[in-house]
């Protein structure tokens, strides 16, 4: 913010008194007049995981039908029969267990072929370019998040919010959370840390001269204070959260632990960054005979047990229906191994989206390993941007022409999240819905609830009964699912989908055009 603005406003505000009273101590600021009330989300939260290096997807979302993938990764392609699989092209590292759970359970969008235009394949380059949310050739200094979270706040930093806008976990900011006026968030590494540090700590009480290095000063008083006020919340909301159950004992599980802890305390704070680093596996990505093992499989697998159990502590707190989970990373890797059984920096990857308003299931196409870039490199056919345009509208509840101001221009967003009202049992313990849409062309998606636990089984048919497809099966907790169908490989006409259940079945007729 320009400096005179900023003491125009607060002279508004205080009267023109100014913070550099003699005897007012910095803590006292912490409630002071200017201090109010501007949530004004929809009270959903994003937390995000970054995945540092980038994370190479073809080996994380397997394309196990493909002889291509097999050629080019003659030692370090994930074995065909390990795959977790997901459909009759894709499937999981088999360190990606806890994600194939949330799968089935539909709480799991893998948003395929995930990229922009003229790739960068400097880290700091292409992190710069995710983290602002901006073309390849375009430089700019604030970050997608810091912009959305200006919209929201747009009285900050002359006004502060009573609770932080943002919470990192970490200790060197994010570029993301920057903004055109400054930095939008709160960063520490423990909440109780943290508050130790600035216990009893106060801003400045001295009068500041009358000077361009006092105007400053005004301004950095205010900040002081708001680490003072901020430190005091979090250590509050900390305190009166909990954890449900054990995180695995990793960085990023004491991360997403805080995060919990704190959303389960009460704080408002719409968006968390964590991360996680390693991922640039150039050498030694697997076990030398063991491809399901290595450095890449233990990224995986630590980062889809943190997430796992921080989805489980939510569900179990009733706090899932606001929360969801975005993982992101720099960009992919090479289709072909390199020489030291690595991988070299590539292009477009896939990314997750976890959480009980998704969808669930994938988002695009399996990778085309023939129809490479220039370079060799796969091409990537979803904008990252789309993906963020579909968490800021379908999840964060911005409006679209404030979604366009905050990622440059329009950006079609993707079906990540369930956008029909959740299905109600009316009768029984369980219910299946019509098809949406219906009839349909490409894709449409069947919902089911269950008032109980129970074994359910989803299953597509001809209209002569003759069993085509499983879409779902297996032991599934009381909660709404949403499954998506893919039109491809069936010829028009009409299908028959059956639900059964303990307590049941049920069965629905729909119509591919």
């Amino acid at each position: 913010m320009n400096r005179n603005e900023f003491l125009r406003q607060l002279g508004v505000l205080t009267g023109g008194v100014a913070f550099g009273l003699p005897g007012v101590a910095g803590r006292a600021y912490a409630h002071n007049p200017f201090a109010i009330d501007m949530d004004v989300t929809n009270g959903n939260i994003l937390v995000l995981v970054q995945l540092s290096g980038g994370n190479d997807g073809l080996n994380t979302v397997v394309p196990f039908e493909n002889d291509v993938y097999y050629q080019k990764r003659a030692t370090i392609a994930i074995q065909k029969d390990k795959v977790l699989k997901l459909n009759s092209q894709l499937g999981l590292n088999p360190a990606l267990g806890a994600f194939r759970e949330l799968y089935d359970k539909g709480q799991l969008s893998i948003v395929q072929n995930v990229g922009y235009a003229s790739p960068n394949r400097s880290h700091f380059r292409s992190t710069d370019i995710w983290l602002s949310a901006t073309d390849a050739n375009v430089y700019e200094y604030d970050g997608w998040v810091g912009r959305y979270l200006e919209q929201r706040f747009p009285a900050y930093p002359v006004k502060m919010p009573d609770q932080p806008m943002a919470v990192q976990l970490g200790s060197v900011e994010s570029m993301l959370l920057q903004s055109s006026v400054g930095s939008m968030a709160t960063v520490f590494d423990n909440p109780d840390a943290f508050y130790q540090l600035v216990r009893g700590s106060s801003a400045s009480t001295d009068i500041v001269p009358n000077t361009v290095a006092g105007d400053e000063l005004k301004f950095l008083q205010q900040i002081a204070a708001q680490s003072v006020q901020y430190a005091d919340i979090i250590k509050k909301k900390a305190d009166a959260g909990k954890n449900t159950l054990t995180y695995p004992t990793t960085n990023l599980g004491r991360q997403l632990a805080i995060v919990a802890d704190l959303i389960s305390g009460g704080m408002t704070t719409p968006v968390y960054l964590t991360t996680i680093g390693g991922f640039d596996t150039h050498a030694n990505q697997v076990t030398a005979g063991n491809t399901t093992a290595g450095s890449h499989a233990n990224l995986l697998k630590t980062v889809a047990d943190a997430v796992a159990a921080f989805q489980k502590d939510l569900q179990q707190q009733n706090l899932a229906n606001r929360v969801t989970v975005m993982t992101f990373s720099e960009f992919g890797r090479r289709v072909g191994q390199n020489g030291t059984t690595g991988t070299d920096h590539g292009t477009a990857a896939p990314l997750f989206v976890v959480g009980n308003t998704v969808r669930g299931g994938i988002v695009g196409t399996a990778p085309d390993l023939k129809d490479l870039d220039s370079n060799g490199d796969l091409k990537f056919k979803n904008d990252f941007r789309q993906v963020y345009a579909s968490v800021l509208s379908d999840h964060l509840g911005v409006e679209n022409a404030v979604v366009k101001q905050i990622l440059g221009r329009d950006f079609e967003t993707l079906p990540i999240f369930r956008q029909a009202p959740l299905l109600e049992v009316k009768e029984g313990l369980f219910a299946l819905g019509q098809n949406t849409p219906n009839p349909f062309a490409d894709s449409t998606e069947i919902q089911f609830s269950l008032k109980t636990t129970q074994t359910a089984r989803l299953a597509l048919y001809d209209m002569q009964g003759r069993e085509l497809a499983v879409l779902r099966e297996g032991r599934f907790e009381a909660g709404n699912y949403a499954v998506p169908l893919s039109g491809a490989g069936f010829v028009p006409g009409h299908y028959l989908y059956s639900l059964q259940t303990d307590e049941g079945r049920a069965v629905r007729r729909l119509m591919k055009i």
